[in-house]
């Protein structure tokens, strides 16, 4: 397909809300309503109080989970705290986490340790219907692990029970630098583009000032990335191109610092997607990995960070790179077929969030399925762009919907 045929091509907008913390902590999660996300968009087990030893032994092992390292002696452990303390909801909880990982990190065994990850985040779900984390852990596992028929016949309900989510709040939390509040400002204020640039000017000084400070090289490449986005949106994407540059820039050093933050790997992947973005196919194709693996990570580590950003971003990535980033994702265990299963949930879930249905019917579009494709982006275009303040995003969303709806409609597609 002609890049210049398909200039609405766009990553998603990055997050709000997401608490970088180097150690993991217990969250406050059981208490939660199931209609309002108030927890870190960057999810973090929930490590309880009691029996210290064995706590600490699964906080341990599970900063060394990636890449599959420990997992089995980590089931091995929550499996012993299951049995001690039955009718305790975290160990059941982080053991379907706990199999959901060895699932999407370890070949061997993956549909038993899918089925055993579906079965205890099911279990949480029964014992505590507030609890987002187990219901997050179990999309998730359905998401990479069933087909669609399965999902929505054996657990319609009970996603019902969960959805909408709305209240997400910000994707990073508030730095503590003087001049914060003015800053804060400026950034709630964004839709009008000078604010975020003003915005964007004094994160990069706090930013470059604290090389060190994870959070502050992170807001610096999300307001950088936001501008970049915003005249892309508007079919100016050139404008866009030297924010991108900062925005990877700065995400790429919050990686060198945390390269296990998922923040971090889906800010150095937005930022790298767009600036190969309308490029030829193969030259996309020679910086293929560096966006794949990023986004791979973020799949496994928090499929459903900030409003499924990876999940979305792999349906763009699909329709702008075909088939050859289809067989990289088949080499990682996961399919188009996955992520339009993925796609459809993640609609349920925050309906508030304009990409989702657009990037569902993008990838629609992809297989084929214009008239499916027209009908969603039909509802996208009727949408208000201000339903959810916290993402005047939504107001490009709706604009590219419009480009995307009238090159299907010419055929340009």
């Amino acid at each position: 397909m002609d890049c210049k045929q398909r200039n609405y091509r766009f990553k998603p907008a990055d997050g709000r809300l997401v608490f970088l913390t180097f150690f993991f902590i217990c969250i406050g999660i059981l208490g939660l309503s199931g209609n309002v996300c108030a927890f870190p968009w960057d999810m973090r087990p929930p490590i309880p109080g009691y029996d210290p030893p064995r706590w600490e032994k699964v906080r341990i092992l599970w900063n060394k989970h990636y890449k599959g390292n420990d997992i089995d002696d980590l089931i091995d452990t929550l499996t012993s705290l299951k049995e001690a303390y039955p009718a305790k909801i975290e160990p059941i909880t982080l053991l379907a986490r706990a199999h959901y990982m060895h699932a999407r990190y370890i070949s061997q065994n993956r549909k038993e340790h899918f089925e055993k990850a579906e079965q205890y985040a099911y279990k949480a779900c029964k014992m505590d219907p507030k609890n987002l984390y187990a219901f997050f852990t179990l999309v998730e596992t359905l998401c990479y692990g069933r087909d669609r028929n399965y999902i929505f016949s054996k657990y319609g309900a009970l996603i019902k029970s969960f959805t909408p989510i709305r209240g997400t709040g910000e994707a990073l939390p508030d730095m503590s630098y003087p001049g914060w509040s003015t800053i804060k400002a400026l950034w709630v204020a964004r839709l009008d583009v000078e604010k975020a640039k003003k915005a964007a000017t004094m994160l990069e000084k706090i930013a470059n000032d604290n090389p060190s400070d994870v959070l502050a090289q992170l807001w610096a490449s999300r307001s950088n990335y936001y501008i970049g986005e915003y005249y892309t949106c508007l079919d100016e994407h050139n404008k866009g191109m030297p924010y991108y540059k900062k925005g990877i820039a700065y995400a790429t050093l919050a990686y060198k610092i945390l390269p296990t933050s998922v923040p971090a790997n889906y800010y150095c992947m937005l930022n790298r997607a767009r600036i190969i973005q309308f490029t030829n196919i193969a030259n996309k194709a020679l910086y293929l990995k560096d966006i794949l693996d990023p986004i791979f990570f973020c799949s496994k580590e928090n499929s459903l960070y900030y409003f499924c950003g990876p999940i979305i971003s792999l349906a763009t990535i699909i329709t702008s790179g075909g088939w050859i980033t289809e067989k990289g994702m088949r080499l990682a265990n996961v399919t188009s077929d996955m992520d339009m299963n993925f796609l459809e949930l993640a609609e349920i879930m925050f309906p508030d969030y304009y990409y989702i249905p657009f990037a569902r019917a993008d990838l629609l579009a992809y297989k084929g399925k214009k008239t499916e494709a027209l009908a969603v982006l039909e509802r996208v275009i009727a949408g208000n762009p201000d339903v959810d303040p916290m993402v005047p995003e939504n107001h490009g969303f709706i604009r590219v919907s419009k480009r995307l709806y009238n090159d299907i409609k010419q055929g340009k597609y």
